[in-house]
């Protein structure tokens, strides 16, 4: 009986091990998500309400890194910042960093123009990255059932 519960928990352990290993994937999912929701909220803003930049960053709830991101920039006064999150790739970093350098510094027609530009890159991205999740997902855990699974015949 002791065996049996012990296999079960060894094969749990490793199916959330192999579920921590896609974490990674989800916050970059997450946060790519997240700026094209801010990119279509925001057309949408500076082509009908033209409300204020800074009160437009506080007017959408975003994923935890994204409102970091915010925060930040609305700190230094809407300068650029750098975006060193781990778990993007380096082309999303410049994206995101060339998006928000770009933002609020000219007038809205202008703006206009540049957020339509980006929306087709930014729907890429987030695109390629939900793909990937899932793809990596399904992957690692099922491999970290596997692997608890094999380790549990080997010990009955």
């Amino acid at each position: 009986m002791l065996k049996i519960f012990l296999c079960v928990a060894l094969v749990a352990l490793c199916s959330l091990a192999g579920f921590a290993l896609t974490r990674k994937y989800k916050l970059r999912k997450t946060f790519m998500y997240d700026l094209h929701n801010f990119n279509e909220r925001f057309i949408g803003e500076v082509s009908y309400t033209r409300i204020p930049l800074s009160a437009f960053f506080d007017k959408y709830e975003y994923g935890t890194d994204f409102t970091a991101v915010l925060a930040e920039i609305k700190a230094k006064n809407f300068k650029p910042v750098r975006i060193e999150f781990p778990y993007l790739t380096e082309t999303e970093k410049r994206l995101a960093q060339d998006y928000f350098s770009m933002i609020g510094k000219s007038d809205a027609k202008s703006q206009g123009n540049y957020l339509g530009a980006v929306r087709a890159e930014l729907e890429k991205e987030k695109t390629d990255s939900e793909a990937e999740y899932k793809k990596y997902f399904a992957l690692y855990t099922k491999l970290g059932f596997l692997f608890g699974l094999i380790v549990a015949i080997l010990l009955v």
